[in-house]
């Protein structure tokens, strides 16, 4: 357990080797930091002070008021990056609608050089997931879940575990279970593998983030359960008692 006097610029990383959640232990609030790569005897441990899903610019103007710039390896990477790089013209703002939003995920997909840009404009893939998945279509389900598959191995990459990635590792399970279903009601092979896959791909998130809370199969269904409603719902957040994930 790790309890937290202040913001130290050195501790801060927008590619943290460390996951926090917080707790109650005894009765006290406490936070815990679970290491979600390994991290080498006498290495300082890091976290995101903000959410690592932010664009570059977004990222470095929320961390300004705490008196410093992030120079953690991935900001400085993702800026010399995007010096030379038609991404520099798609900003910081979300599109309105899907078309728009699925042509900016286009040009990131083609131009992109590393998996931090991708995790860059997680927010713009999860508002267009949550638009085209309005309409069942089957087609455009496989094709979400092969964009969400990038996204999920881009969040193994950098900032594994954290509250965006198990999102995403929340809604491609869901959509394996679609594609099973229709699979079965149409006599075709191959769904259940990716519901296996997802399956021990969320288990793997849920227990790098939970460390051993995670033992616990119970505890497990608990957290996903909280989890999903906070963040599946536009209303999650008001529907729960603890307000964290």
């Amino acid at each position: 357990a790790v309890r937290v006097f202040g913001r130290v610029p050195n501790s801060s990383s927008c590619h943290p080797s460390g996951s926090e959640m917080c707790d109650q232990i005894q009765g006290k609030e406490v936070m815990l930091v679970h290491a979600n790569k390994a991290i080498a005897k006498g290495t300082e441990i890091t976290w995101s002070y903000i959410p690592p899903s932010n664009p570059l610019n977004e990222r470095r103007e929320a961390l300004s008021k705490y008196g410093f710039t992030c120079n953690c390896l991935r900001c400085v990477q993702e800026e010399k990056t995007l010096t030379a790089s038609p991404l520099t013209t798609l900003g910081d703002h979300l599109p309105g609608n899907e078309a728009s939003m699925r042509d900016m995920i286009q040009t990131i997909e083609q131009n992109l050089s590393c998996n931090e840009i991708r995790v860059s404009y997680a927010q713009l893939y999860l508002e267009y997931f949550n638009t085209a998945l309005a309409q069942s279509d089957i087609d455009k389900i496989n094709d979400i879940l092969k964009l969400a598959t990038r996204l999920h191995f881009s969040f193994v990459a950098c900032n594994n575990a954290c509250t965006e990635h198990l999102s995403i590792l929340h809604m491609c399970y869901d959509l394996a279970g679609v594609l099973h279903t229709h699979s079965l009601q149409h006599k075709s092979e191959g769904a259940m593998t990716q519901v296996r896959f997802w399956t021990e791909q969320l288990k793997k998130t849920v227990m790098t983030r939970y460390g051993n809370l995670g033992e616990n199969l119970e505890n497990v269904r608990a957290l996903m359960k909280h989890s999903k409603l906070v963040l599946r719902r536009k209303d999650g957040w008001y529907s729960v008692n603890d307000k964290f994930i």
